[in-house]
């Protein structure tokens, strides 16, 4: 028996806990730490779409992950049927370029039924996610499991020893200690770099990416997903709640691309029948995300540290697979 700590408790580090409990494996005590008012996760700000996009096995290891991945939630759903996540249609549309994306998306037709004209488009069958419903679904599976062995503690961790066991130091002077750390804190896994030098700690870094966010909206038709040369469109029938996006930038700040994304709203509104709101009416969300090398996620061990990061734009994809992969090697 050993006590875990898991900085971060975003996705990534909710899946985990969650996957550990569905794994059975005992500690003696578990510690989540985290702090949304410092380090915000990006699972809080984002579209949460896990969709193949085109992806097949056989041409890179991280094609084949992702279809690895989304096999897992796919099973996820059928199996435990958590909350937060709804089965729907991914529609992917060009308008431009569309013999090379007639190569990714074959088997399309000529579609007019959300554009103003006859455009090529393809469907795959995607998952709709409610950040909040399915992060804090998953932790009170683990909260059933673990009961009293679990504990929440929304605190900054400032500072970690290098002895074992590992002591962790929050910025308002509470210590911890673990036989164990996991790091999933996304893109602010690279302050920790100095810890695991020479990894993809080493390489990561911040892409911003940002949306308009439409509450409220009095559509009827059913929740679906809709990318069109890159553009986004993201519509949520329960929570009535419309996202258009996004952008992507590398850079390390919060400020958003607000001309951009009018832009984007722009040339949606001109090429979709759909009735979008003014962009007046949106609120601009913005997340940073953890571009790895290769924009590929990673699992590094260090003694014992464990760092899982780099999910990038595939996190609702990808995190129950690293997830479930990474517990099973835990005794």
């Amino acid at each position: 028996m050993t006590t875990l700590a898991i900085v971060g408790s975003g996705i990534a580090g909710r899946s985990l806990l969650y996957a550990l409990a569905r794994e059975r494996k005992l500690f003696e005590k578990v510690v989540l730490l985290s702090s949304d008012d410092v380090t915000f996760p990006c699972t809080a700000h984002s579209t949460a779409v896990a969709a193949p996009r085109g992806v097949t096995r056989g041409h890179s290891a991280l094609g084949d992950l992702l279809v690895e991945g989304l096999a897992t939630l796919s099973e996820h759903v059928k199996s435990d049927r958590p909350l937060g996540l709804t089965p729907i249609t991914q529609h992917n549309a060009a308008m431009e370029n569309i013999d090379l994306f007639s190569q990714r998306f074959p088997g399309g037709t000529i579609a007019s039924d959300f554009f103003r004209v006859p455009t090529y488009s393809a469907q795959e069958p995607a998952f709709l996610v409610d950040t909040r419903a399915y992060v804090d679904w998953l932790l009170g599976e683990a909260r059933t499991f673990y009961g009293s062995r679990l504990e929440e503690v929304s605190e900054l961790v400032t500072e970690v020893g290098e002895t074992s066991p590992v002591t962790l130091s929050t910025l308002h002077g509470r210590k911890f200690s673990a036989d164990r750390v996991v790091f999933a804190c996304g893109t602010y896994n690279r302050f920790w770099k100095a810890l695991a030098p020479d990894t993809e700690l080493s390489t990561s870094k911040p892409v911003q990416g940002s949306y308009l966010e439409f509450h409220n909206v009095p559509w009827d038709r059913p929740s679906f997903s809709l990318t069109l040369d890159g553009d986004n469109v993201v519509w949520n029938l329960a929570l009535r709640r419309l996202f258009v996006g996004s952008t992507s930038e590398d850079v390390g700040h919060l400020l958003p691309p607000a001309g951009e994304l009018r832009s984007l709203h722009e040339r949606l509104t001109s090429r979709l029948w759909l009735e979008i709101p003014a962009f007046e009416a949106g609120v601009i969300k913005v997340g940073l995300r953890e571009k790895a090398r290769r924009r590929a996620p990673y699992v590094v061990p260090h003694g014992d540290l464990t760092f899982i990061g780099g999910l990038y734009k595939n996190a609702f994809t990808l995190a129950l697979k690293i997830a479930t992969d990474l517990a099973r090697q835990f005794p």
